[in-house]
């Protein structure tokens, strides 16, 4: 594995992780549970979708090629 994929594991469980805290805020801390309810499914929807566009635009990026003439 990568450093690149390690350094991208790890965002992405940050994100998930933060993601899991909201979740649990909007559905605990309700104020109107109708709304909560409806920002609930955004939040997810828009969420799910957000990281399914990240999964294949990281996939699509040829990462050996771009740190090939890279030297540290």
């Amino acid at each position: 594995m990568s450093l690149v994929s390690i350094i991208y594991t790890l965002i992405i469980t940050i994100y998930l992780l933060i993601g899991a805290a909201i979740v649990f805020h909007m559905l605990y801390y309700k104020i109107n549970r109708r709304v909560a309810t409806v920002m609930f499914f955004i939040y997810l929807v828009g969420g799910i979708f957000l990281l399914i566009s990240n999964f294949s635009f990281f996939g699509a990026v040829n990462w050996n090629q771009i740190f090939s003439n890279v030297s540290f």
